[in-house]
């Protein structure tokens, strides 16, 4: 099947759908971009915009990011969304690491990729989180208000369960994944947050981050203007975090950079482009140290 791989993992077997940029044509892509969306299924049935998203718009996008960037992009559909088989009702389960884990490996040996940036929105931003606890090839992460402390979020909200419905002793909560964490060398990891999301908590989101400093984990956190009523959408800025990482500029300009924009900023393009100028710039200064 087009842009989609089988996988097979314990005793789960699901078709996992993507939708890749034109840089994915030529069948080897040395560095790669995956992004990975939100929930779309809460208890309140799927989100207004998922009829929003059909398979050309995800291209189209991917290919938007990729030409501003320069780094090949792809939309990757979790279980159970966007064509892929599967039951996004287990999402935050270690069913749903698992299987995305397995159709990364499956995504790598196809187009032949060496490292991977990730980046995901809310419930994708969690399970970037948990990925890079299963992989050394990740060389540049951002968790876009991530649903990265599951518990600490179901407990501080007074909650029972997950808002998933899934029980606290089911879910595969990245935080506890933290130990198992040996990235590749030269990884990073950005975290971008609103303190006003009433979405995903700023303290859940804080909360990762002070625990991944803990482990040396090289994380840092960017507070932002989230898009929408719910101050919850931070994954524009997040595509440019994550591209300008691959890219190699430095963490301090990327945090000064994005430090206090708007997720809805217009001129996203134009912050591509300074980027790569600032990449010259941080070249130049290399070589004459």
């Amino acid at each position: 099947m087009t842009n989609a791989v089988w996988v097979e993992v314990e005793s789960f077997r699901e078709c996992i759908r993507y939708s890749p940029s034109s840089d994915f044509d030529s069948g080897h892509v040395r560095k790669a971009i995956v992004y990975i969306e939100g929930d779309i299924l809460s208890l309140n049935g799927a989100s207004p915009s998922y009829g929003n998203w059909t398979r050309g718009k995800r291209i189209k996008k991917a290919n938007i990011e990729q030409e501003r960037g320069g780094t090949a992009y792809m939309i990757l559909a979790r279980p159970g969304t966007e064509g892929s088989s599967g039951n996004q009702n287990w999402r935050r389960t270690r069913y749903e690491t698992l299987v995305i884990n397995a159709a990364l490996e499956k995504i790598k040996a196809k187009y032949r990729i060496e490292e991977f940036g990730l980046v995901g929105q809310s419930g994708g931003g969690g399970l970037v989180a948990a990925l890079i606890a299963e992989r050394q090839d990740v060389l540049c992460a951002v968790s876009a208000s991530g649903v990265t402390a599951v518990r600490y979020r179901v407990i501080t909200a007074g909650r029972s369960s997950d808002y998933t419905g899934q029980s606290i002793s089911d879910v595969w909560d990245p935080v506890d994944q933290l130990p198992r964490v040996h990235p590749m060398s030269g990884f990073r990891m950005f975290v971008t947050s609103d303190q006003l999301d009433t979405d995903v908590s700023f303290s859940s989101q804080d909360y990762y981050v002070r625990q991944a400093k803990k482990f040396n984990l090289e994380i840092t956190q960017i507070m932002v203007h989230g898009a929408g009523i719910a101050h919850h959408w931070t994954s524009a800025v997040g595509n440019r975090v994550v591209e300008d990482c691959m890219l190699g500029i430095s963490s301090d300009y990327i945090f000064r950079t994005y430090s206090g924009m708007s997720d809805d900023d217009p001129h996203m393009t134009e912050f591509a482009a300074k980027a790569k100028a600032q990449l010259a710039r941080e070249k130049v200064g290399a070589t004459r140290n």
